[in-house]
Order: structure tokens, then sequence, then C-alpha cells
């Protein structure tokens, strides 16, 4: 026990929080950086890192490293989890190495957002580095090859050689890079050393261990200078990050071998910072023209607001799975419906929405056929009388809820038997078109109008209390139909205007009586129904 009370007051010197947790997940110590970190609220570490009831693994994207050691006989395992702190959530790569000397869990907790700024090379020494942890410490000369001066003893974990080899020259830094990455290494370093840089980051690169395995790693290098201010060796802080590069390259392999779009997007920035093949096939871009964008660009205008209003809900904390159906513009002016699915994933220490677009125009374009064959007269290309009854349905509702005035007018060829039996049917079915066309050029827009049945046709006028004027000149456009063999048509039409407590019957029932009396005073006109008096 006086061996592990050593052990604790080591770990203060670490510069970032650990924790000492037993196998019912009670943390049995904190270093000072924790406590600085964390609320300190339970005696679990779920308790204390994430506010839970219980244990990780019970929650989605939370996997437990002590379960997951002591379920697979790990000595370690690594995952990223966001943390609750004093000052706000922040992302984590949690490090958990078993110690069976103790019976005990050591757990680092390195926020990675801070990982290549939080080393200060003037105040740190090797010694206090942890032997066991993420980080393999080198002290690297100048010279060619990159000699090693020093090192931790997690250098061995890491690469597989020891401190021992390194530092009798059996093996220099250069050596463990792969030939591929060499060179662009070397180019780095070059270049910062040159123009004197205190630290810098290198891209990810390879190395090669002692047995042959390949690890990618992430290599934070720190100047040492002379009195002079002159480069004379290198303090390095080096990551394996294999696990999380392959994810990528996994990530990168199965979006670019998806049938459908991905993409990757910052909501946050707004801009996308990844599209597979397939979506740029599918709106005709390039990737430069694409990357860094915000995803708002390809949105039709009719869906720009509804665009917004989903990025904003992200935006305010909606993280669930998330399905919507959009329009999108191709680079040739295209407009395309797409099925959006999209949840949000951590990347690089950051949440992204992973949008997958499946391409349904075709199904979209089927359904307005359906639709439009479901709703329109064959022959005329009016509305049918089915979806004429529902659009009549929703004129009523706007006069009786918010008194919204319209007027209905009942149109019927005059004589039209004669047509069809002196002439045959399909002239009578002509005489039908010419005056379906008659009807739709003597009507605004907003305008309703509907093959009734036979030679009736049914017209509705929104925001019309006046409907005399109206089929006065739809009347006129009739008559001035000829069809060989007969003569000019003519038409008589009954009209009336919505009055309260009227129904559908009720409104055609009162145009039907005047067209009938338009019928008997001869014919060729229109009779206005005249409005029921109500009891006072």
């Amino acid at each position: 026990m006086e061996r592990l009370a050593l052990e604790m007051q080591a770990l203060d010197v670490i510069p970032f929080p650990a924790l000492l947790i037993d196998k019912d997940y009670q943390v049995v110590f904190m270093n000072k950086h924790a406590k600085e970190l964390y609320t300190q609220s339970g005696q679990t570490c779920y308790q204390i890192s994430h506010s839970f009831s219980e244990p990780c693994h019970f929650h989605k994207d939370h996997p437990c490293p002590l379960k997951e050691i002591m379920e697979r006989g790990l000595k370690e395992y690594s995952v990223l989890h966001k943390h609750e702190t004093k000052k706000r959530e922040e992302y984590h790569l949690v490090k958990t190495v078993y110690m069976p000397e103790y019976d005990l869990f050591l757990e680092l907790h390195i926020p990675l957002e801070e990982l290549l700024s939080a080393f200060d090379t003037a105040r740190l020494r090797p010694e206090l580095l942890i032997n066991s942890g993420p980080l393999a410490f080198f002290l690297w000369e100048r010279k060619e090859g990159w000699p090693v001066r020093d090192a931790s003893k997690s250098v061995y974990d890491l690469t597989g050689y020891t401190v021992e080899e390194f530092l009798n020259g059996k093996i220099d830094y250069a050596s463990l890079i792969h030939p591929e990455d060499l060179e662009r290494v070397s180019q780095e370093v070059a270049t910062y050393t040159n123009t004197n840089k205190d630290f810098w980051t290198h891209q990810p690169y390879r190395i090669i261990t002692k047995d042959g395995k390949v690890k990618w790693v992430l290599d934070h290098t720190v100047s040492v200078k002379d009195n002079q201010g002159n480069i004379v060796g290198y303090y390095g802080y080096v990551m394996d990050i294999s696990e999380f590069y392959e994810k990528e390259r996994l990530f990168r392999l199965l979006a670019e071998n998806n049938p459908n779009g991905v993409i990757l997007y910052d909501f946050q920035e707004d801009k996308i910072v990844y599209a597979n093949r397939v979506f740029l096939r599918m709106l005709k871009y390039q990737e430069e023209e694409v990357i860094g964008k915000s995803v708002l660009a390809f949105v039709d205008p009719k869906d720009l607001e509804r665009a917004k209003r989903l990025i904003e809900r992200v935006k305010a904390g909606f993280k669930k799975h998330a399905e919507a159906i959009l329009r999108l513009t191709t680079k040739t002016g295209k407009v395309k419906w797409f099925k959006l699915l999209g949840h949000v994933v951590i990347c690089k220490n950051k949440e992204h929405s992973l949008i997958t677009l499946m391409d349904i125009t075709r199904e979209k374009e089927r359904e307005r056929r359906l639709f439009y064959l479901a709703t329109t007269d064959k022959l005329t290309k009016l509305l049918n009388r089915h979806a004429g009854i529902k659009m009549f349905e929703n004129l009523l509702y706007q006069a009786q809820r918010y008194g919204v005035p319209f007027s209905l007018l009942i149109l019927d060829i005059d004589d039209f038997k004669k047509i069809n039996d002196e002439l045959g049917h399909l002239a009578g079915d002509i005489a039908l078109c010419k005056v379906a066309r008659a009807i739709k050029k003597g009507t605004r827009k907003n305008d309703i109008a509907i093959r009734w049945g036979g030679e009736e046709f049914l017209l509705l006028l929104p925001h019309t209390a006046d409907p005399l004027p109206i089929g006065e000149k739809i009347r006129k456009l009739i008559n001035a139909i000829s069809i060989d063999g007969y003569g000019f048509l003519s038409v008589s039409i009954g009209a009336t205007t919505y009055q309260e407590g009227d129904t559908i019957d009720s409104m055609v029932q009162r145009a039907d009586s005047a067209l009938y009396s338009a019928k008997r005073k001869g014919k060729n006109q229109v009779e206005v129904a005249e409005a029921v008096l109500k009891d006072p």
C-alpha cells in the first residue's frame, strides 16, 4: 500500500486528469487535474465524468473501457467519450490500463482539442511523463537520422524497441518511419527548422515497429534551442492513432462504395467537409466545388427555409436520427428530389452531421404522374369530380372559418345530345375539349375548373362575390367556338355565391336551379341565383 500511495503522488505531476478506479467503478483516487476539471458529484467514474446513474456501456456511443478489459482479458483499452466538466462538455481520449498488482484501473482523460497545445516543454521534463501512458516521449538530436538522446519507457509499447536500443544507436528515429512517408516528414522538419518554429504538428505518418507492424502516429514536435536561439534538437510527443486513422479510412471506404450520396457536414461552421463520388456525380460538381461550401448552396430555393430550420434544430441540440425530403439543384440547373437521412457523429473531436442522400426524383415523378391521373379528367384535362369536391371542401372551410367569399358557376353545353346524335361521339369529345380550353382561357390563375360529368362543368371562383362578369366572359368565349357540320356552340350558366350555412349540396342545388332557369329563358346566358334571405 505504501507503493500505491507513492504512485498516487506521482499521478499529480501528469499534465492531464488521471483516476484510479476499482472493478465496481468506484473512484479511489483523482489527481489534481481531475479534481480541477470535474464537479466530483458522485463516487463512480460514470457519475463524475457523465452524470450517468449507471455505467457507460448502458448508454449509446459510450463503450466502457473497464468492461471491455474485464470481459476480453485486455491489458488496456482506449475510447473516445464526451465528458461533463465544470466549464462545458469536452471530448476526451480515455486511455485505461489495468494494474493487476493493485487490482485497479488507471484512467487517463486526455482532452483532444488541447492535446497539441497542452505541453509546455519549458516546464515539462521527460521523467514527469507516465511511462504507461498513451504518449511516447522522444528527445532527438538535430542530426541525420534524428538520433534519440532520451525517451520514455512507453516507446516500447509504441515501437517494440526499448529505450536502451534507441540510446545505444541500434536504431535511430528516421529508420522507424515508413519509407513512403519519410521524405514528407523530412521536408516538414526542414521547413519548420529553417523558419525557426517553436513547435509544430506533423501530418499523420506511419512507423514500422520492431515486429514489422505498421502504425499511424500523431507527432507533436517542440524545438530545443541553445542560448543563441538556434535549434539544436527536438522534443517529440508521439501518439498511436492507428485505431482512429483506420476508422477514418474505413469510413471513407464505406462511403465511397455506398450507392447513395454521402456528405459529412460541419453544421456549426456551415460547411461540407467530405462528399463521396456518388454525391458529386449526382449533382455534377467537382470535389473542390463542394468542399468548404454551405450545404444550403445546393438546396432549391423552394425548400431553402425548411432546410434552414432543420439545421437550426440540429444546432439547438436535436441529435436523434433526422429524415427529410428536399429538392437540390445540380450544377446544370436541374432540380432533383432527395430523401436525406442524417445523424450526428463525432469526427476529429467535433460534432458533424453524417447525411446520406437517396435520389428519389423518379419516384417523385411517378408520384406526381399518379396524382395527376387520379385527379384529372382524362379527356378535358380539367380536375375530375372527385378532386373537385376536395377543392370545394377547402373553399367552404375558408369561408366558414375566416369569412373568405367565393362563387360557383355550373356550365352546361346547350343541345349537346344533338352533336353526338348527328355528328357522332368523336365530334362530341372535340366539343368538350374545346369548351374546356375556353374555360381555362377565361379564368384566373386561382380559379378551379372541374369536369362535373357529361357535358356539365363546374367552376369555383375564390375571393369572388360577383360571379357574373367571369360567367359572361366564359360564355362569350364558348359562343365563339365552331364545330364543323354543326356551327357555333353555346352554354347555359348558373351562378351563385357562398352564403352563411352553405354546404356543397346547397350551393350546387342553387346554381343548378339558376342553370335551368337560364335554359328556360332561351339558353346561351348566365343566370345568377338570388340570395336567400335569412330569418332575423
